[in-house]
C-alpha cells in the first residue's frame, strides 16, 4: 500500500468515527473546561497547594481542550447532516430533506457537496445547518489564541523564575 492510500483509509476512519461520536465530544466540550474550573476554584480557596504550578498548567490545558472538542463536536454534528453522511443512505436523507416529496435521483438533483466548508446540496437544500461552519471556525480560533496565551503565559513565568535567584 502507497502512503496516500494508508493516509486516506486513516481519513475515513477518522471522519467516521467524528460522524458517529460527535455526541461524546459535544459533552466533553462542556464537562472539561468545568472540570477545569472547579480545579481553579478549589486552588484558590487551598492556597497551600503542594504544586500549584502543576495544577495550574492542568486547569489551562482543560481551558484549552473546550473549544477544540467543541469545533469537532460541531464538525461532526455537520457531517451526520450531509446526505453522504455515512450512517444512512443518501435517498433515505434526501427523503427526509425534502420532506418525502421525491426520491433521491443523483442525475436530478445536481447539487455539491464538500468536506470543508460542509455544505451539502446534493437533494436541493443545503443540509448541513447554518451555524457548523462559522462555529468551527469560530471555535479553532478561540483554540488557538488560548493556545499562544498558554504558551506567552508560561514562558514569562519561566522567564521571572530564572532571573529571579
Amino acid at each position: 500500500m502507497e502512503f496516500t492510500q494508508v493516509a486516506l483509509m486513516v481519513a475515513y476512519i477518522v471522519l467516521v468515527l467524528l460522524t458517529l461520536a460527535w455526541p461524546l465530544l459535544a459533552v466533553g466540550a462542556v464537562a472539561l473546561p468545568l472540570w477545569g474550573l472547579l480545579l481553579l476554584v478549589n486552588a484558590r480557596r487551598r492556597m497551600s497547594t503542594p504544586d500549584p504550578t502543576r495544577r495550574q498548567r492542568r486547569v489551562r490545558w482543560l481551558l484549552i481542550a473546550g473549544p477544540v472538542l467543541t469545533s469537532l463536536a460541531t464538525y461532526g454534528y455537520g457531517l451526520s447532516r450531509m446526505a453522504s453522511g455515512l450512517p444512512t443512505d443518501p435517498d433515505d436523507r434526501c427523503r427526509i430533506a425534502m420532506r418525502g416529496d421525491m426520491p433521491y435521483d443523483p442525475e436530478r438533483a445536481g447539487g455539491s457537496s464538500s468536506i470543508w466548508p460542509l455544505h451539502d446540496t446534493t437533494c436541493g437544500p443545503e443540509l448541513v445547518p447554518g451555524f457548523v461552519n462559522p462555529l468551527v471556525a469560530g471555535a479553532a480560533v478561540v483554540s488557538v489564541v488560548l493556545l499562544v496565551t498558554m504558551a506567552w503565559v508560561t514562558i514569562r513565568a519561566r522567564r521571572s523564575n530564572v532571573a529571579e535567584p
